[in-house]
């Protein structure tokens, strides 16, 4: 990507909503091969190929990547999302999008499995050197590239692009609940944090009040000056 906040958008629809193809297309072309993945209910860690016994193929991270993606399209093949926005701190190379979803079980009939969902994924990004193609090149490349004259150029001035590093899905609880719960469980949970608003002001009524009461009225202790002397 040059431009990660623009792209951005393209590349989450192709992985969410477009053809398997398509969405394999845009794991190679946007994923590093030994990218991470995180979410509240599955983990892929950072593994560069690692060969099968006996065989002569070779799996890395991007491909059980790959595999979490086409799953999720099998579970709910028509989902429906948009991306609110995209904040990119280039300094910590991390990308921010916010992003709205819905999510339907294909195999649940009349769409009574519906959850409408909002996260913040958190994308690591690295920009690596590419070919005249924009295809990633081997991060031991050093020797001069030649371009489509036949011309040399060197590794260090050649282009390049962002990558995807890591993916982390960050949801919060009454929002990742609707994932498995999706009639109205996570109200339970907007129920406990409601709970929870209360109990801080009971305490602050019952301990914090009473207690600065008793250093000023009491004690003589000005909570302004103390605030000053510090």
């Amino acid at each position: 990507m040059d431009y990660p906040e623009v792209q951005i958008t393209h590349v989450i629809r192709s992985l969410a909503q477009h053809s398997l193809e398509e969405q394999s297309d845009t794991l190679n072309d946007y994923f590093l091969p030994d990218a991470y993945f995180i979410h509240p209910f599955c983990r892929v860690p950072s593994f560069a190929d690692i060969g099968i016994p006996f065989t002569s193929l070779a799996v890395n991270s991007r491909w059980l990547i790959s595999l979490i993606y086409q799953w999720y399209r099998v579970l709910s093949p028509d989902i429906k999302l948009s991306v609110d926005s995209a904040s990119f701190d280039k300094g910590a190379g991390l990308l921010y999008v916010t992003i709205r979803q819905t999510f339907a079980l294909w195999f649940v009939p009349f769409s009574l499995w519906r959850s409408n969902v909002k996260l913040v994924t958190v994308l690591e990004l690295q920009r690596m050197p590419v070919d005249r193609h924009q295809k990633l090149l081997s991060r031991e490349t050093t020797q001069p590239l030649p371009d489509d004259e036949g011309n040399h150029t060197p590794a260090e001035q050649t282009r390049k692009l962002y990558f995807i590093k890591g993916q982390e899905d960050h949801y919060q609880v009454n929002e990742f609940i609707k994932l498995v719960a999706p009639w109205g469980a996570s109200l339970f949970w907007v129920a406990w944090q409601l709970c929870a608003t209360l109990v801080c002001a009971v305490g602050v009524a019952l301990f914090r009040w009473p207690a600065a009461l008793f250093r000023e009225r009491v004690l003589g202790h000005d909570s302004k000056a103390i605030r000053k002397g510090r």
